[in-house]
């Protein structure tokens, strides 16, 4: 397990690094595609173990709970009644009408309401990834966000009574309604009173303790899989337990940020690194797990396209549904269609395949995960054309990109100019315009290299030339931060305006934590 996360830890930087030079394409994407190739070189591929529900779950449990905690608890008791209407009537339409639809291509009833089951939860994290770049109306992308927070709940409940339907040749509609309402309403009272005791303890050591930020940044890591853990050992839905957890965290952040506004930045740096990595690691197996299923399938000589069919029908009859739930609600035909688009499924469906695979046959299983993987390719692949088409974009990313190096540039040339007005010992300057250089990237490979032989072999700067260098850096970052202000009020570009401006506190910040590294 060691040697498999590691490898698809590289693998998730990789896929990182590749995204940062083709910004235009989703990582997402990338991530699959860096899956695929992990998948086909036979080496590499072998060094990771097979999967097991758990894995996926442990993975997307802290994704749900990151994404619980961008979720103002205002906007749930806002969308109550449509959390409700997705998250359950929802999911029980869309299962029925795709179960019949299934069992019309020949398949046994029972299996093929426990395929329309697995194809009811949603990926928030995917369907950010089919409309990257494009403008959602809002009213679609609270209801999508809100709707893939409390759907997978009732998904894995639906799942788990087909399976034993599928196995035990009948279905117990009072069991399974005994079920979800205890798992739900257990993962909500397990979430809530587990979420009270961390912030609390949280609070009271930081309002003890002010040097404890990093203990809280890795209690802050480790809630979501101590909430899950607790909740599943219970019997109960970690998934529910660790969204209410992240709601609840989200008016905790709100109200304690400038307690200790180091720990709270390095906060939200980990969460942001962490939710980058596992969200990667999600759709690299994902196509991992194309290829190992494809291979298979073609081992063992089964040449049964049914799933194909079977894929198609899901996804499809999975849009009508939404399409027709969006009219009923008097959302707009345009609505209705980025609604019915939006339901993008992902790794919580792939994590719910794997859950069964004790209670069908092998060949039962094999069809299932192909068509249930079909299923998911086809709820990114064609809101991604279609979007492209329905939705207004935003600026272009290289657009975005050249307004941002424009005002940088200007806002360093600012700082230099500052800089050149003041006096300096030339060695200090020439390190104070570097530094200044270094912040539009204007320092070539050569130069660093030159700068890293002076710095490691030169005479120490005394303590009056630190200190003068300290300040010319402060000016000229008082400078910067003055042009940007200046630039905040005559354009109409805040969002490039607060993005370097926070690059410019961050440098700020840097330099006045210079005496760590000396």
């Amino acid at each position: 397990m060691l040697v498999s996360a590691i490898v698809l830890l590289l693998a998730s930087v990789f896929s990182s690094i590749i995204a940062g030079f083709i910004p235009r394409f989703s990582i997402n994407y990338i991530s699959i595609l860096v899956g695929i190739v992990l998948a086909l070189i036979i080496p590499l591929d072998e060094l990771v173990a097979p999967f097991k529900s758990e894995v996926f779950m442990y993975i997307v449990a802290p994704l749900i709970y990151f994404e619980g905690q961008t979720t103002r608890m205002n906007l749930v008791g806002k969308k109550f009644w449509q959390i409700i209407q997705t998250a359950i009537f929802l999911v029980l339409v869309a299962t029925i009408f795709t179960g019949f639809a299934v069992s019309l291509l020949g398949v046994q009833l029972a299996l093929a309401f426990l395929m329309g089951a697995l194809s009811t939860p949603t990926d928030a994290t995917a369907t950010e990834s089919v409309s990257e770049g494009l403008i959602v109306p809002e009213e679609q992308e609270s209801i999508l966000k809100v709707e893939s927070l409390f759907n997978d709940a009732s998904g894995i409940i639906l799942v788990s009574a087909m399976a034993l339907w599928v196995k035990n040749g009948h279905f117990n509609y009072q069991q399974t309604l005994v079920d979800f309402l205890r798992s739900a309403g257990g993962g909500v009272l397990i979430g809530i009173l587990a979420a009270l005791l961390m912030i609390s303890f949280r609070q009271l050591l930081t309002r003890s303790n002010r040097f404890a930020y990093n203990a809280q940044n890795m209690l802050f890591l480790i809630t979501p899989f101590v909430v899950y853990f607790i909740a599943e050992e219970a019997k109960v839905s970690g998934i529910i337990a660790v969204v209410c957890a992240g709601l609840m965290q989200n008016s905790e952040g709100m109200r304690s940020r400038f307690v200790l506004p180091r720990q709270y930045h390095n906060g939200i740096t980990l969460m942001n690194l962490f939710r980058e990595i596992l969200n990667n690691m999600v759709f690299i197996i994902l196509g991992l797990l194309v290829v190992r299923i494809i291979r298979a399938d073609l081992v063992v000589g089964n040449t049964n396209i049914e799933w194909i069919s079977i894929g198609i029908v899901l996804y499809v009859v999975n849009l009508i549904i939404r399409y027709c739930y969006g009219l009923i609600v008097r959302m707009t035909n345009r609505g209705s269609i980025i609604f019915a688009l939006g339901g993008v499924h992902g790794a919580v469906t792939l994590a719910l395949v794997y859950m069964i695979i004790d209670s069908v046959s092998s060949s039962q299983f094999g069809i299932i995960i192909l068509a249930e993987m079909l299923m998911i390719v086809l709820s990114m692949v064609v809101p991604s054309i279609i979007f492209r088409f329905l939705l207004p974009h935003n600026l272009s990313v290289k657009e975005s990109i050249r307004q941002t190096n424009r005002l940088r540039d200007e806002m360093v040339e600012e700082g230099i100019n500052a800089v050149k007005k003041i006096y300096l010992p030339e060695n200090v300057r020439q390190s104070v315009l570097y530094d200044l250089q270094d912040q539009k990237n204007a320092n070539s490979f050569s130069d660093f290299w030159r700068q890293w032989i002076q710095a490691s072999w030169r005479t120490e700067f005394s303590d009056q030339e630190r200190e003068l260098e300290q300040r010319a850096l402060l000016w000229a970052f008082r400078a910067e931060r003055q042009y940007l202000d200046m630039v905040s009020q005559r354009e109409n570009m805040q969002e490039y305006v607060y993005e370097l401006f926070n690059d410019v506190l961050l440098a700020e910040s840097i330099l006045l934590d210079q005496d760590k590294f000396y």
